[in-house]
């Protein structure tokens, strides 16, 4: 999902918790958001690869785009 469309769902409340954990295949890092329904996850998508969960080479840049959605407590799971 594009970070605007994550920043509507976080202002309506539709967001409950943010993780910041490995990237599975490869280096890097990728944000994870649950939902308040708890059946549901979102991941920010890549720019190239659509549908895809966009991978950050650092936790710092990863705890960036989490900070600008509107998040404030983002847990990072090693």
């Amino acid at each position: 999902m594009e970070i605007k469309d994550l920043k509507v769902l976080f202002d309506n409340g539709a967001l409950k918790t943010v993780t910041i954990t490995k990237a599975m295949m490869g280096d890097g890092y990728v944000v994870i958001f649950d939902a308040k329904d708890k059946s549901k996850q979102y991941h920010i998508s890549g720019q190239r690869t659509k549908g895809e969960a966009r991978v950050f080479k650092t936790i710092d840049a990863a705890v960036k785009n989490a900070h600008d959605i509107g998040f404030r407590n983002i847990t990072v799971s090693l």
